[in-house]
């Protein structure tokens, strides 16, 4: 009876376990691809708009074009973009927790994590909302006030889009650096994002108003969500 050659070898062949081999979040593929699908959808049917959107950050030029061809936060682009952007940095932030602190994730279903990213980005949208109006009314701001709104949608549009690149990336590799590659990024966006607030009514701002504004509407509720999630994470670890 012929043996096999590499019977009694010496050779030991090591099994990797199932729990060894990374596999990939399944509710993450869905709501990546749930995402991509909004994102053709809207540039699909705004395709010349939802351009626009983009490069106002980065030319007065396509945000003249905007508010001229009509109110850009009452057509239905923005609602469907909005839904976009929210879904989309509500990813971002459950991705970070769960890198930091995957204890606190794992107590909660993923689904359940991501509803409450979802809301928590929606209320850090709508409170500033809210309170733009109190400024424009205090500061009688009203005609800066549709401005206002008007980058602050733009920047989060350019924010949303180039994260769910990033976002794509960390999928495909798991690697959380490319988080780290995205800081810059975002710094250089909120740069413009500052420059082009500054920009409005140039001269006839208070500056000293504006601080205040920015500051409290636009800095603290994000330095206020980072603090909590520490606390929460540290006192569940």
């Amino acid at each position: 009876m012929l043996t096999s050659t590499f019977d009694n070898h010496e050779l030991s062949v090591t099994q990797l376990s199932a729990d060894a081999i990374a596999r990939p979040n399944s509710g993450e593929v869905f709501i990546l691809c749930a995402l991509l699908f909004l994102l053709t959808l809207t540039m699909v049917l705004y395709r010349r708009k939802f351009s626009n959107v983009l490069q106002a950050l980065y030319s007065q030029r396509f945000f003249s074009l905007l508010t001229r061809e009509g109110k850009a936060l009452e057509d239905m682009l923005f609602p469907l973009t909005l839904l976009f952007d929210m879904l989309t940095l509500a990813l971002g932030l459950l991705t970070i927790v769960n890198h930091f602190y995957a204890p606190f994730v794992a107590k909660m279903t993923y689904w359940g994590s991501y509803a409450i990213s979802v809301a928590v980005m929606t209320a850090l949208y709508f409170v500033p909302y809210l309170g733009n109006l109190i400024y424009a009314g205090l500061y009688d701001r009203q005609k800066d006030h549709y401005a206002l709104n008007l980058y602050k949608f733009i920047f989060l549009t350019n924010v949303a889009v180039a994260l769910f690149v990033f976002l794509i990336i960390y999928h495909a590799t798991q690697n959380f650096i490319v988080f780290y590659v995205f800081i810059p990024l975002f710094i250089v966006l909120f740069g413009l994002f500052l420059f082009r607030l500054l920009k409005i009514s140039a001269g006839k701002v208070n500056l000293f108003h504006f601080f205040i504004y920015f500051c409290t509407l636009e800095i603290l509720p994000y330095l206020v969500l980072v603090k909590l999630i520490a606390i929460i994470c540290k006192s569940n670890s």
